[in-house]
């Protein structure tokens, strides 16, 4: 799989607007990684009432960023969906973003749109180390 080392503004401008401009800002203030934990941490407005079950939300982002390099780093069982992206000659960041965000929101219960600016953060991160270096990080 190829991953662009592109700048991290060219990786948010695949993104919509609002997902752009709240992770401009929480990158500006507590830099990719955190800015990605508090992304997938983010419980929303604080002022609404709860309907049922639990009203807080245990961040996941270790179980994100676990199955996130799975699939990057060839793990079978997201092989289907690498060979599809690999099917492609060159393969445009959006669709990157979306299939990788629907295969993970798939297994982590969440939807894609909620996952793709925690993706894209991520993607841009590899591209910067490269592919090999970031699969043989811890």
């Amino acid at each position: 799989m190829n991953i662009p080392n592109d700048t991290l503004e060219n990786w948010l401008s695949e993104l919509k607007p609002y997902q752009k401009s709240s992770l401009e800002k929480l990158i500006s203030e507590f830099g990719e990684e955190e800015s990605v934990k508090r992304w997938l941490s983010s419980e929303g407005p604080t002022n609404v009432v709860h309907f049922g079950g639990d009203k807080t939300r245990e961040p996941f982002f270790e179980r994100f960023r676990e199955e996130f390099k799975k699939f990057i780093c060839g793990d079978v069982s997201y092989k289907e969906e690498r060979e599809k992206l690999s099917a492609e000659a060159t393969v445009p960041k959006q669709i990157i973003i979306s299939v990788i965000s629907a295969a993970l929101g798939a297994v982590l219960g969440y939807t894609a749109t909620l996952l793709a600016p925690a993706v894209t953060v991520m993607l841009y991160s590899v591209g910067k180390i490269g592919l090999n270096a970031y699969c043989k990080s811890s």
